[in-house]
């Protein structure tokens, strides 16, 4: 073999070693506090920033008080919140071995999400957060209803419980909940202090009523009020095979983690399921309500579904 050949096919094989030796396990989905990574053969500490690979030598080094939300490459999530130093490889052992067929898809959907985003996240991250609710008030807009509920006006969903959510508006301390069906007749009524209630729909048949109507009143002003919404039951023919999705996602992501509610989200956005994405978004910030990712990431997806909008 000639030198100049020789010399190529070893340069070759340094690459292909390389990129062998570099195996990625991670992707980051979420970081709070201080996060950092050291890389074999350094001893520089980077911050781990969201959308970043972690390969299989990488140390991870979580700060107190902070939080590391990880996707591996099999589809299983993890999320670190104990101070200390990981070695990636032995956190990629400990869930390679547990299946995630049916979640793997989503998880790789959000990872690919974040890595793709082009915009400044940094510039746009308030203007997302702002659009939960959890910023600002709501102002309504003249001549529109006062109520803005965060539904389309026509949702599809299964019999699960449901969450039923609304913006808040100043004048208002307490509201009412009516769901009636096509026929105009209550079948539930709630009054809540709160700008959501959980429904369920089972308890109102409504797998055999299809339809429900829902509106939002202003306690003691009725015309404080949001306009009226149609619940409607998923086409039966889709019904079985979608509830079996759902019972295999809710199998796979059974250990009740922010990351988790946020794979569902995106599974449940997908089938057109929005009351419960949105059901989802608000769980996992109620789980992790300090890490903004989370609630820019539930910004993001009202404002994509036209359910609020941002300023």
């Amino acid at each position: 073999m000639k030198p100049k050949f020789l010399s190529i096919f070893i340069c070759l094989l340094l690459v292909s070693s390389l990129t062998f030796a570099q195996d990625e396990m991670f992707k980051v989905l979420a970081s709070k506090g201080t996060t950092k990574v050291v890389s074999p053969g350094s001893s520089e500490q980077k911050p781990v920033l969201v959308g970043k690979k972690l390969f299989k030598d990488d140390k991870i080094i979580v700060g107190e008080g902070s939080y590391l939300g990880l996707a591996h490459k099999s589809g299983k999530t993890i999320e670190l919140k104990k101070a200390g130093t990981y070695e990636v490889g032995k956190l990629a052992s400990e869930v390679a071995a547990q299946n995630a067929t049916v979640s793997k898809k989503y998880v790789d959907f959000v990872a690919g999400e974040i890595a793709s985003k082009d915009e400044d996240m940094a510039k746009n991250r308030y203007k997302y957060m702002q659009v939960t609710g959890s910023v600002t008030r709501a102002t309504p807009t003249p001549g529109a209803n006062p109520i803005t509920v965060l539904t389309p006006k026509e949702v599809y969903t299964l019999s699960s419980p449901v969450m039923l959510k609304w913006m808040p508006v100043s004048e208002a301390t307490s509201y009412v909940v009516t769901l009636t069906n096509l026929g105009e007749e209550p079948v539930f009524s709630v009054e809540t202090n709160e700008t959501s209630v959980l429904v369920d729909l089972e308890k109102l048949n409504f797998k055999t009523e299809k339809n429900l109507l829902w509106k939002v009143v202003a306690k003691g002003n009725d015309k404080t009020e949001s306009e009226a919404c149609i619940l409607k039951y998923v086409d039966e023919e889709k019904a079985p095979n979608l509830e079996k999705a759902v019972a295999d996602m809710k199998s796979e992501l059974s250990e009740e983690t922010a990351l988790n509610k946020i794979v569902l989200a995106s599974f449940y956005e997908e089938n057109g399921l929005l009351l419960d994405a949105l059901a989802n978004y608000e769980a996992a910030i109620k789980l992790e309500p300090e890490v903004e990712d989370f609630k820019v990431a539930y910004g993001q997806f009202l404002q994509r579904n036209n359910l609020a909008q941002a300023k």
